[in-house]
């Protein structure tokens, strides 16, 4: 039996980092697996959507993919050409890299972006974030109107 100090408690890898740029206080963790979504991040800007499995569009999408060829590489090709482009212009990309909410600029700390988010540094403030963090959601996450028509 373990021991309560060998207990993971960091299983998403979580981890504070700068902005290379601003320096501002990020945090990035790996996608948690318990979440019904995929996100993609725009490949021009730090804004996401937020992709559920039970999106109608999403499960028409997954459901024609070829049976030998239901990879996690061909849904993400198959989910981002579906969906609608930012509104800076940039499409939403699973490989896209992360981007600070300050300035923009590419987190160069994270080298292999798919499966990874990226939140302000106050996330892991004890304090009570909610109405920071709904202001914040509202304005980087894109979870309505995902798809091209």
């Amino acid at each position: 039996m373990s021991q309560p100090d060998d207990f993971d408690d960091n299983w998403l890898n979580g981890e504070e980092i700068a902005c290379p740029e601003c320096h501002e206080r990020l945090y990035h963790l790996d996608h948690s697996p318990l979440l019904d979504c995929y996100f993609l991040y725009c490949d021009s800007c730090p804004m996401r959507v937020d992709v559920s499995y039970y999106d109608g569009t999403f499960t028409t999408i997954a459901d024609a993919l070829p049976s030998q060829d239901r990879t996690y590489a061909t849904l993400m090709a198959a989910l981002e050409a579906r969906l609608r482009q930012c509104d800076c212009g940039g499409r939403f990309r699973d490989s896209a890299p992360r981007r600070c909410h300050r300035c923009s600029a590419v987190l160069t700390a994270i080298s292999a972006p798919s499966g990874v988010d990226v939140w302000p540094g106050w996330w892991t403030d004890e304090t009570d974030t909610a109405s920071v963090e709904e202001t914040f959601t509202a304005r980087y996450f894109r979870t309505e109107d995902l798809w091209e028509h």
